[in-house]
């Protein structure tokens, strides 16, 4: 088929849209496929080839809505492109893509994209998640969709196109599966942009992008956007909770809409937009602030803990700890100060019934865990135990004698390590000789008799506390 270009728009998001004709005068629309690889390159043919499949697999789109489907792959002159029905609504207001909407524009997008919600479901890895790309202005028509199909194969190699990978709900990126709660959650993100043109997480990196999802309540839209109401404003925030359980599901998400508008808070009052806009420098330096504070500490949290525990040593070494054992403490006493030392995460108390060079494990890991989480409290506000024992019987083993006292432990105990929770059921044997007329532990064995790991959850404060190696 050769085709003739007519003339081409520059939407505001960057994409571009062709009017072309064939040699018998026939209208379409054109979409150039605009890769950042080269047409010569074997991964561009490959691209072709999965264009085509997708073509060819018709997909059943909820009735009502106007999908705009690619009918073929052609060529316009030297560029390859995706060909489709000529469309008057979408070519007169094609400039108008990726633009800022005001509130009734993002309702009526959410109105578009709910129905899609148990599509997108069955296309699962096909469609990934809700994208403002996606949507295309119809004017007083309302909202039509590309076929996300098609735009998501090609994004990874469109200038800007991984900005897409960005739209996924926290839980999906911990490995659970697509629910309906994931996909809202991106649209959620996609109303956000539509409402303030802005993305509601820092861009400026992907890592960081990526941290500020998994830790981060986004900032109220109303802030960077005042016009929009608390009704939408409560919306889009409540389909921005990380925790999947707490999103509202599709048809609530409606009601909600029908109930803001029946309550007239889809757009702000005056008095309400005005007070928003004042406040918004304030607000956005204080989330600035905090994620400042963040990185700082996880750029220097090892090396202040290494500095904090060679303080560590010195209060041992130069005073400042009240022993506890004496030459009358026996050897039991010596025992349970070890694992109160351990239970109290007090690396000195743990070191002071050990002979040198046993339990090396258990004060590094002590050490690590104690300054970790005096650190996250002071710089993030952690206040939770790092590690926890509970279920401690000490007993004295039949091998034991007065002079060289043997001792068994069995306990529980629970740690926050890597990015899992950790729970063990452990067995230790401890050996007892004493040194300077005072019992000390010379031998220490550990055996976990079980273990069991839970992933920490999207929203769990205290991912990546602890490394594996630091576990005794």
């Amino acid at each position: 088929m050769g085709l003739t270009l007519i003339e081409s728009r520059t939407a505001q998001d960057g994409t571009i849209l062709c009017q072309v004709q064939d040699e018998e005068g026939q209208k379409y629309l054109f979409e150039p496929l605009n890769l950042t690889i080269l047409p010569k390159d074997m991964m561009y043919v490959e691209i072709l080839r999965e264009l085509r499949q997708i073509l060819r697999t018709p997909v059943e789109w909820p009735a009502g809505l106007k999908i705009f489907h690619y009918q073929r792959v052609e060529k316009c002159g030297p560029e390859w492109g995706l060909l489709f029905a000529y469309d008057q609504e979408l070519w007169a207001h094609w400039l108008e893509k990726g633009s800022t909407l005001d509130p009734a524009g993002v309702v009526a997008a959410a109105r578009t994209l709910l129905p899609l919600v148990p599509t997108a479901l069955e296309l699962d890895s096909a469609w990934t998640g809700f994208y403002p790309g996606d949507l295309a202005p119809l004017g007083t028509a309302g909202w039509g969709l590309l076929d996300p199909r098609v735009q998501q194969l090609l994004a990874p190699y469109r200038e800007g196109g991984e900005r897409r990978d960005l739209f996924s709900a926290p839980e999906v990126r911990a490995g659970s599966p697509r629910t309906e709660a994931a996909y809202l959650y991106t649209l959620g993100l996609c109303l956000y942009q539509l409402a303030t043109g802005q993305f509601p997480f820092p861009l400026q990196n992907r890592r960081e992008t990526i941290t500020a999802m998994l830790r981060e309540e986004p900032l109220d839209p109303r802030y960077l956007q005042p016009q929009v109401g608390a009704g939408l404003a409560q919306l889009i925030l409540e389909l921005l909770r990380r925790k999947a359980q707490l999103r509202p599901a599709a048809e609530a998400c409606a009601l909600a809409l029908a109930q803001a508008e029946q309550d007239q808070t889809l757009v702000a009052d005056p008095e309400e937009a005005r007070r928003f806009q004042a406040d918004t420098l304030a607000v956005q330096e204080k989330a600035a602030r905090k994620r400042r504070w963040y990185w700082r500490w996880q750029r220097y949290k090892w090396g202040l803990a290494v500095v904090a525990a060679l303080l560590v040593i010195i209060h041992a070494t130069w005073g400042g700890y009240d022993e506890k054992i004496t030459p009358e403490s026996t050897p039991l006493e010596v025992v349970m100060v070890f694992y109160d030392g351990l239970a109290r995460l007090d690396a000195v108390q743990l070191e002071e019934p050990l002979a040198k060079g046993a339990g090396k494990e258990f004060v590094n890991m002590v050490s690590v865990l104690h300054v970790t989480s005096k650190m996250r409290e002071a710089y993030e506000g952690v206040r939770m135990s790092f590690l926890e024992l509970d279920r401690l019987t000490v007993n004295e083993a039949p091998a034991s004698t007065p002079e060289a006292p043997v001792f068994t432990a069995v306990y529980r105990l629970r740690m926050l390590m890597g990015g899992e929770h950790v729970e063990q059921d452990r067995s230790d044997r401890l050996v007892l000789a004493k040194q300077k007329k005072e019992w000390r532990i010379t031998e220490l064995s550990s055996e976990v008799l079980r273990e069991e790991k839970t992933p920490l959850s999207p929203d769990d404060e205290y991912n990546s506390v602890l490394p594996s190696s630091a576990l005794p």
